[in-house]
């Protein structure tokens, strides 16, 4: 296995994890498994129909399936009415795993879905530890196979990239950046609020926002005919809408002091994350922008991800009907947000 220094664990240090009964919400996703996994052919043997191909035709994603889900939205086919798993013993490696994600980037980084409730200091698993012991759920030489070819990404990058600046530096100044931002409501740019309307209008229904509450209630939230709909989400894929809000009516509304804090908090955390660096990688080798500096992409980049934050915690607190963000509404909205940057594509290998 690739050695302790090729791994990093900074983004789990700190952080408690306990799973949550009668959560499920997870299994909303549909969990990638991959052909090499051990229990890849065992779940065919039970089930010939369990898995569907991943098909959009990004190479890295050649070879991999999706447990298919109720009514192509719902839950996995294997979560049962209890909100339990019925193949629990033969799990995929990723349901293993979460909320411990992987990037494969000049090194293997472990760093957490903050998309799941889990999180507390009451008798919870140090992160850090159940980080080492998922690592031991991953073949070794499969590890070292993957970390050797991202390496080699990663050191084609200063041939490709104009301005290249390692990835180290990168997070340095991300770091030393969040301690600096600024958040006014005012301050919302044109591009982030089309992304923001893009991603609540998207044909597709996985690609909604999508939202756990703490009664553990799945939400999804869909702007329609000038509303956005939030819109409960049933285990076997029914919906049902619960309220709605005028879209034109829907400020951006300033954050409480106590709110700052957590925001701050949640974005050094994103900032020390390889995938996130892995994104501005790829969006300058898409965008050959030859005269941009990397490291002002990396902060606009940033910023845009603070915008949109600002303007889902802005949709939480409105449907709240509370007139400013204060510190629970951030917490909801790291929720909310936090799977939406894990499906950003990275230049790097993600597991």
């Amino acid at each position: 296995m690739g050695t302790m220094t090729d791994i990093d664990f900074t983004p789990l240090k700190g952080l408690k994890f306990n799973c949550l009964e009668g959560c499920g919400f997870c299994c909303s996703f549909p969990a990638e498994v991959r052909e090499w996994e051990k229990n890849f052919q065992v779940i065919l043997e039970k089930d010939a129909g369990a898995f569907r191909k991943w098909d959009d035709g990004h190479p890295c994603l050649d070879g991999i399936y999706t447990f298919k889900q109720h009514n192509d939205r719902g839950a996995c086919i294997f979560l049962n009415e209890n909100k339990r798993c019925d193949i629990y013993d033969i799990r995929a490696l990723l349901c293993r795993t979460f909320p411990v994600k992987f990037f494969f980037g000049w090194r293997l980084q472990l760093y957490p879905s903050m998309s799941c409730r889990g999180f507390s200091e009451d008798e919870c698993s140090d992160m850090v530890h159940l980080g080492k012991e998922v690592m031991a759920e991953i073949p070794a030489d499969r590890i070292n196979k993957m970390l050797d070819e991202s390496k080699a990404m990663y050191s084609s990058l200063p041939e490709r990239i104009a301005n290249y600046v390692p990835p180290e530096i990168l997070q340095k100044l991300l770091l030393e950046y969040v301690d600096k931002m600024v958040f006014e409501p005012w301050n919302i740019s044109e591009a982030s609020i089309a992304e923001f309307e893009a991603e609540l209008s998207s044909g597709k229904f996985i690609d909604l926002p999508t939202y756990l509450t703490e009664d553990l209630e799945w939400q999804v939230f869909k702007l329609e005919d000038g509303f956005v709909r939030r819109i409960l989400l049933n285990r076997t894929g029914e919906t049902e809408n619960i309220d709605r809000i005028v879209y034109s009516n829907l400020s951006v509304k300033t954050f409480s002091s106590e709110a700052l804090e957590t925001i701050s908090r949640y974005l050094r955390l994103l900032a020390s994350t390889d995938h996130f660096i892995g994104v501005v990688y790829h969006k300058a080798i898409e965008q050959k922008a030859d005269g941009n500096q990397l490291s002002d992409m990396a902060i606009s980049e940033f910023e845009k991800v603070k915008e949109i934050f600002h303007l889902k915690a802005s949709l939480l607190a409105e449907f709240e009907k509370w007139e400013h963000v204060n510190e629970k509404t951030v917490e909801d909205a790291i929720v909310l947000y936090d799977g939406y940057l894990a499906t950003l594509p990275a230049f790097g290998m993600i597991l």
